[in-house]
């Protein structure tokens, strides 16, 4: 198991019980305490857990994670969190979409400010769950904006449906843009199940995928994975993102582009 993976395991048993133990751990992953305790070492230094002897007990941070954390902040807050990087992240992934694109971008804050970035843009196809996104993308000269139906998500601004088996039959496009909530070695999330569902489906109907995310997605946490590395092409982050995962996460065959 890589030490990613074993990470955001060991965060998602703290929501559920709190507080966890070295011993208890080493057990559960089948690995060594030595392991474990640099494990929590590193959660702890990112704020994300308490040292204790023995074990650690989760911080507010952790315990108010996922569904909860999320409901903090309404759509225009988080839109405003990080929009430098988000707007570098942006420009730097319009240079990859021509027009007359068909493409994929799913909803999200990041993914917004891309739209934004698309209005220089003509002849776009665009399929996206994303209201947000629509409505910027619109804006561009003989945009072509399709929104995907489903329940409406009004804390991101988007429709949600779990397709039959992760797929979308129908729809065939050649690059989706993601944005995500989380992002680590082991690959990429989303912190509603059925909002991953939905992502892998667009993975599923693409060609290519491309994964936008700011510094802080490496270091947030997420229960619902949507894909490993395999399946994406490339990874646009900022200068501020950890270069030892990004290292990780290249090593895997993926194409690493820093916006400047």
């Amino acid at each position: 198991m890589l030490k990613a993976e074993r990470q955001q395991r060991i965060l998602a048993l703290m929501q559920q019980a709190s507080a966890v133990t070295v011993r208890g751990l080493a057990a559960e992953f089948s690995t060594s305490p030595i392991t474990i305790r640099r494990d929590l070492l590193e959660l702890g230094e990112r704020g994300l857990l308490e040292r204790t002897h023995g074990g650690a007990v989760a911080t507010q941070e952790v315990l108010a994670e996922g569904s909860a954390r999320y409901e903090m902040y309404n759509y225009i807050e988080r839109h405003h969190q990080q929009s430098l990087e988000k707007s570098a992240i942006a420009e730097c992934a319009a240079q990859y979409i021509s027009d007359g694109d068909s493409i994929l971008v799913n909803a999200g804050t990041t993914t917004h400010a891309l739209a934004q970035a698309l209005r220089g843009h003509q002849d776009l196809h665009v399929i996206t769950n994303g209201l947000t996104v629509a409505t910027a993308v619109g804006q561009s000269v003989r945009a072509h904006v399709y929104v995907l139906p489903g329940r409406l998500d009004i804390r991101k601004q988007a429709t949600i449906e779990r397709p039959d088996r992760d797929h979308f039959p129908d729809i065939q496009i050649r690059e989706a843009f993601l944005g995500v909530h989380a992002v680590s070695e082991s690959g990429i999330y989303m912190r509603d199940n059925a909002d991953a569902a939905m992502n892998r489906a667009f993975i599923a109907a693409a060609s290519r995928i491309t994964v936008v995310a700011d510094h802080t997605k490496l270091h947030a946490f997420a229960s619902f994975r949507i894909s490993s590395w395999s399946k994406v092409q490339r990874l646009i982050t900022d200068a501020a993102s950890n270069t030892e995962i990004l290292a990780a996460i290249e090593s895997q065959g993926v194409d690493i582009v820093v916006a400047p």
